[in-house]
């Protein structure tokens, strides 16, 4: 579900008229915690932050130029709406099937009365609920996960020296980001590692999450997925395990790790009853994993841009970093308007940034 992402891009896309009090005080409640994310010294690119360098997966590519996996913060919750979305189609065109059917066949037996009262009935119902679907805009909730990529990808390129974000254009869509101005975010247990870049840092008016990977089931496991990501783009392929390659076929079990990842730490600390809970509940993630299953079947497989396919490669051209000139002249400004967004009023960009903490506290 791209829900997050879709609210990340809109967020920084507001126009005049969505900008409210209720908008404003919304961003004055994380002003403080978005200040001690600018001015938490970020340690170097070269500093390891664990022992045990390992993925999680999934990775889709991996060799000595390119590391590509698996990105999207709400994953797991894939599945939700494509239940919901599949009957209101099939109520839409069971009505449009409906009044066509009547319009073909004429007056029944029962007199022209009952006949126009079955054709208005069923084409001003059928007619009212496309009218609504276009109207209030159903149709996005629909495309968080449903008729759009069929997942997100972020690729990491060692010979540029850049990463690749590749979203559905109402997210934000492809996206070239540098390497050198990445920030790792630790959230802790039940979360994925989040990668962001600030506009403090990448000198734009808009950040750029991504967040990679699987849920963690300890905290751990996030400093040792961004270790291996950062000794891949530091030191090479051969300073980190080898990850299992995925195929991006649509398995259907492929669709059940999302239900059921990082769950294992939490029912192995836990007591009978919480296996007991998580048993009764496994019903539920069997149906969220069909529903996730079919909404892969439903969308399409992202494709990379030619330029972004051959960087690194022996005469091919190095992409164009993102710039929010890159967008069409309305977004354009919108990112410029929205700006305040990712700076707290008193912050100082001069000012110097704390000093670095030692061992796994480097993190946010």
């Amino acid at each position: 579900m791209y829900l997050f992402e879709w609210m990340a891009w809109w967020g920084s896309t507001f126009d005049e008229t969505q900008r409210d009090k209720d908008w404003l005080k919304s961003i004055e409640k994380r002003q403080a915690s978005l200040k001690a994310l600018l001015e938490e010294k970020q340690p170097p690119l070269d500093q390891a932050v664990s022992d045990v360098p390992r993925s999680r997966g999934p990775v889709y590519a991996f060799n000595d130029t390119v590391l590509e996996m698996h990105c999207g913060s709400l994953e797991h919750y894939r599945g939700l709406i494509t239940p919901l979305a599949l009957t209101l189609f099939l109520f839409a065109f069971g009505g449009v099937y409906g009044a066509i059917d009547l319009l073909l066949q004429g007056p029944n037996h029962n007199g022209i009365i009952d006949y126009l009262v079955g054709v208005i009935g069923v084409g001003g119902l059928t007619a009212g609920l496309w009218y609504c679907f276009f109207k209030f805009k159903f149709y996005i909730p629909i495309r968080w996960e449903l008729f759009t990529h069929r997942r997100l990808l972020i690729r990491f390129n060692r010979k540029t020296r850049q990463v690749y974000l590749h979203r559905p254009k109402y997210t934000g869509g492809v996206v070239t980001m540098p390497w050198d101005k990445i920030i790792a975010i630790h959230e802790g247990a039940g979360m994925r590692l989040v990668l962001a870049w600030m506009p403090h840092r990448t000198g734009q008016p808009f950040v750029t999450f991504a967040a990679v990977g699987k849920r963690a089931g300890t905290a751990q496991d996030l400093l040792d997925e961004w270790e291996f990501i950062r000794r891949y783009m530091e030191d090479g392929p051969k300073s980190v395990p080898k990850p299992r390659v995925r195929s991006k076929i649509p398995w259907p079990w492929y669709s059940l790790e999302p239900q059921f990842e990082g769950l294992w730490p939490i029912l192995r600390h836990g007591d009978w009853k919480l296996w007991l809970g998580k048993l009764l509940m496994s019903p539920a993630f069997l149906i969220l994993g069909a529903g996730h299953w079919v909404s892969q079947l439903l969308c399409w497989e992202p494709r990379w841009p030619k330029i972004i396919r051959e960087a690194g490669q022996p005469g091919k051209p190095t992409p164009k970093l993102t710039t929010a000139e890159d967008y069409d002249p309305e977004t354009c400004r919108r990112l410029y308007l929205n700006a305040n967004l990712w700076v707290p009023k008193d912050h100082d960009p001069d000012a110097p940034a704390k000093e670095e903490e030692s061992g796994s506290q480097w993190l946010p």
